[in-house]
């Protein structure tokens, strides 16, 4: 046998093996199915109100029984059901035992802060008692829900009506004592 014929039997038996060893690769039966479209998107939470970074109540040389009444619209636009709690996360100072703190919800039918006007109870104050003994953190929180409901949900709104009071009581030791600056607030967590 030639050399050429013996390259040629050669690349033949080559190519007839590539030819069956390929049918057999290609041989295998096939199925599939798919879940399109998969996402996960988080809710929120999310809780506003109208006092434009102002304080809700401010006495300054304050005799015993003047006090500081405000109103202040408190919004959820979460998408995820919430309860709401109030609470002060600052240290309040030694004139917090003689100021009583009153805070009562309701509805305004045009609420603009500080203004009360039009503002109707819904009820009992949820804390009415001395302003250091508001409590100081979400876990000890007063809680508020809109109504008779026991969450918030999207659209939800409260207005509530403050009111601090220096004791008309208060000691001569209190003069010139002081609350401090501290922060009253709401804080919202999906349910």
């Amino acid at each position: 046998m030639s050399m050429p014929r013996k390259v040629a039997r050669t690349i033949a038996v080559v190519g007839l093996v590539g030819t069956i060893g390929s049918v057999g690769a290609f041989s295998a039966f096939s199925s599939q199915t798919s879940s399109d479209g998969n996402v996960v998107t988080a809710g929120s939470v999310t809780l506003a109100d109208n006092d434009a970074g102002a304080a809700v109540y401010s006495l300054t040389n304050a005799r015993p029984g003047a006090s500081a009444t405000s109103c202040i619209r408190v919004t959820y636009s979460g998408s995820l059901d919430a309860d709401v709690k109030l609470y002060t996360p600052s240290t309040i100072g030694p004139l917090g035992p003689h100021v009583t703190l009153k805070i009562e919800p309701g509805t305004q039918a045009s609420s603009t802060f500080p203004s009360c006007t039009g503002f109707t109870a819904d009820g009992a104050a949820i804390y009415d008692g001395a302003l250091s003994a508001f409590p100081t953190s979400y876990t000890g929180g007063v809680v508020d829900n809109p109504g008779s409901t026991s969450k918030w949900v999207n659209g939800d709104a409260v207005v509530y009506r403050i009111t601090a009071t220096l004791a008309s009581g208060a000691p001569d030791s209190a003069q010139g004592a002081t609350t401090g600056s501290h922060v009253i607030r709401w804080e919202a967590r999906n349910q």
